[in-house]
């Protein structure tokens, strides 16, 4: 699945925005087509906001970190601004099975369901233009409610554990009609403020993230920095190599890279890589030695204090367990 991103809010843009999502939430992008879809639901709070959740399962071994973006849209002729939470989160299990309450066995309360499987919910809230002109009238701070003036950005954040309750709370809930439309949007308040919070909360110049990645065509060039360094883990490059090769400046793609994915490109190459030598260590039951030729060490003390760093053990003491 290729992961790519689409500006604005037309719902026919909803695999697009999934797909842009999971490229964050699944470390290695092949590992996607393992997904299966097996909810779609939408709701539609009149004069407030859109919410759409999309269930997926899988059934093999799929490492999923929990992800956040705030997208925003300014105001247009007229039109005022508009400002949508996307949120990856795993940890549920789904079932088939009818006797399951809303079709999810969550652990610890559904340990009779034998027909559950993983499952990663994406889940979308995207606040109506009204709405959010009403939430505006009077702001007189720098947040995410004065910004009529700034251009569009997409923000990845770390979804903070309130956060991740209330996403809980919304996916699961008996209420309907009137009710489900005010619990919905009691909720979805509670989701803006803290995203909201962790806006205030950052320096003032990294507060709306890269700008410049709004535009698709810079967010593919971090992606294929991303893929050229997942693809020879073996042979380490330099930031201005791997600028070059990508044709964007090394300070943007710094500066990206550390946006999209939560880290310095050096961090992630490092982890990566040192998550590729334990599993010829333990998977694949190679000598220490040929891991550290492998991994492009010519010097094994090396390997082996970069790998304690990572995996607070040594290769041999793995090798041991």
């Amino acid at each position: 699945m290729n992961a790519y991103f689409c500006d604005g809010f037309n719902k026919t843009n909803g695999v697009k925005e999934v797909q842009d999502i999971l490229s964050l939430a699944i470390r290695q992008p092949a590992m996607s087509d393992q997904l299966l879809l097996a909810e779609d639901d939408a709701v539609t709070v009149p004069d407030c906001l859109d919410f759409t959740l999309q269930r997926f399962t899988y059934d093999r071994p799929l490492p999923v970190e929990d992800v956040a973006m705030v997208v925003y849209q300014p105001a247009k002729r007229g039109q005022t601004a508009a400002i949508e939470l996307r949120y990856c989160v795993a940890g549920n299990k789904y079932c088939q099975n009818p006797g399951c309450t809303d079709r999810v066995c969550v652990d610890g309360h559904k340990d009779n369901c034998v027909q559950k499987s993983p499952s990663i919910d994406m889940i979308t809230v995207r606040f109506q233009p009204s709405f959010i002109q009403s939430l505006q009238k009077g702001a007189t701070s720098s947040t995410l409610f004065d910004m009529q003036s700034r251009k569009p950005f997409v923000k990845t954040i770390q979804p903070s554990t309130k956060s991740k309750e209330v996403l809980e709370q919304m996916v699961h809930h008996n209420y309907d009609g009137a009710l489900k439309n005010i619990f919905l949007q009691s909720k979805a308040l509670e989701l803006l403020l803290f995203s909201s919070d962790q806006f205030v909360q950052n320096d003032t110049d990294d507060r709306f993230g890269c700008r410049f990645l709004t535009q698709l065509e810079d967010r593919e060039k971090i992606e294929k920095a991303r893929d050229i360094l997942l693809e020879q883990l073996d042979a380490p490059i330099t930031i201005r190599d791997l600028a070059r090769r990508v044709a964007m400046n090394e300070c943007y793609l710094k500066k990206g890279f550390k946006a999209m994915y939560g880290t310095t490109i050096y961090d992630y190459f490092q982890k990566e890589r040192m998550e590729k030598a334990k599993n010829l260590l333990y998977e694949r039951g190679m000598s220490v030695s040929e891991v550290a030729i492998l991994m492009g060490y010519s010097c094994i003390s090396h390997f082996s204090t970069a790998f304690k760093k990572h995996t607070g053990l040594k290769p041999c003491e793995l090798l041991l367990r």
